[in-house]
């Protein structure tokens, strides 16, 4: 069972970093874009993470595809008396929220988007800013393949040791 949690909470990490690194190169590419379909420049997206118990997640997928019985952590409370360890923590997407501050003012007046004193309303994104998310966020997607290869490793370790 253990096994199926740390393939399982990897995933959920693999699954949540690809939608942040999805998103910020989007950001990324319309660093330059002046007009969307709602109006006025592309806005700056960021990916918002909420941790959920694990567990019950676990068991309300496992209740609506099985009627078996539900898992219960043997360091949880009721087996010693007192809750030795916290429950397992995975995360997911919670939401995509949009930057609303003000965009960059730039003065083009032979631009297309350009207003009555020629400036120009850019999004507000730093590619700095940008990259070194990109660069967080792949580093914790590569800590999450390595994480679910260790699993795999101990996992078949484990089925050769019963051959």
């Amino acid at each position: 069972m253990s096994f199926l949690n740390s393939f399982d909470i990897s995933g959920y990490g693999l699954s949540a970093q690809r939608v942040r690194v999805n998103t910020i190169s989007q950001n990324i590419a319309n660093a330059q874009t002046t007009r969307t379909e709602e109006g006025g420049p592309y806005r700056r997206k960021e990916v918002v993470f909420k941790a959920i118990d694990f567990n019950e997640q676990f068991n309300k997928a496992l209740g609506e595809s099985t009627n078996s019985a539900k898992y219960e952590d043997p360091l949880d409370e009721g087996h010693f008396g007192k809750k030795v360890n916290p429950a397992i923590m995975s995360v997911v997407v919670d939401k995509i929220s949009r930057d609303d501050r003000d965009p960059k003012m730039k003065f083009d007046p032979a631009h297309p988007d350009a207003d009555a004193s020629g400036y120009v309303a850019y999004p507000n994104i730093n590619p700095v800013i940008e990259m070194a998310d990109l660069v967080e966020a792949t580093r914790s997607y590569q800590a999450n393949v390595a994480a679910f290869e260790s699993s795999k490793d101990i996992a078949n370790s484990a089925i050769s040791l019963l051959q």
